[in-house]
C-alpha cells in the first residue's frame, strides 16, 4: 500500500528564488539529509531524469525519478526505477505568499517487498521515506534558502 502525505510551509524567499534550489538536483547532497549522490541522467523536452542514492540507515536505496518543470510554480515527478520503490511520485507545489514563498510538497510512495526481505524492513523503509525524511527535508530547503545559499 502507498505512503501519501502533503505538507506545507512558509520559506521568506521569493518563488523564484525556491524554484531555483529546488531545480537544482545535483546540490541536493549538500543538504537534503540522506542524499548522498543525486545527478541529471537525461534531458528532454519538458523533463529532466534524475538518479538519487538516498541512505536510510537500513539500507541505501537508488532510483530514477522524471521531473517535470513548470517555472516557477511547480515540480512534479514520478518513478522511472528504483530498488525497492514501487511508486514514487510526488510534487512542489509554490505559490507567492506577502513576497515570499508558499511551498506544498506531496510525496507518494510504495516500497516493494523483495524475497527474503523481511516485511518490517519494508515497513520501516516507507515509513523512513515519508514520516522521518520528509519534515527533515522540508527544513533542510527552508533553511537553505533562507540561508541565500545557491
Amino acid at each position: 500500500m502507498a505512503s501519501r502525505i502533503s505538507r506545507e510551509m512558509v520559506v521568506r524567499v521569493p518563488v523564484d528564488r525556491f524554484y531555483d534550489l529546488v531545480v537544482d538536483y545535483e546540490r541536493y547532497p549538500e543538504f537534503v539529509p540522506s542524499v548522498r549522490g543525486c545527478k541529471v541522467v537525461h534531458v528532454a523536452k519538458g523533463h529532466r531524469d534524475v538518479e538519487y542514492r538516498v541512505d536510510l540507515g537500513v539500507r541505501t536505496i537508488q532510483y530514477v525519478l522524471r521531473h517535470i518543470e513548470v517555472r516557477p510554480e511547480k515540480v512534479t515527478w514520478s518513478l522511472v526505477k528504483g530498488d525497492m520503490m514501487k511508486v514514487s511520485s510526488g510534487a512542489w507545489e509554490l505559490m507567492p505568499h506577502a513576497g515570499n514563498t508558499l511551498a506544498r510538497y506531496t510525496v507518494e510512495v510504495q516500497v516493494t517487498k523483495p524475497p527474503l526481505i523481511p516485511q518490517a524492513v519494508v515497513d520501516r523503509v516507507s515509513d523512513e521515506l515519508t514520516k522521518v525524511q520528509l519534515p527533515r527535508t522540508l527544513e533542510a530547503f527552508r533553511a537553505r534558502a533562507e540561508a541565500g545559499l545557491p
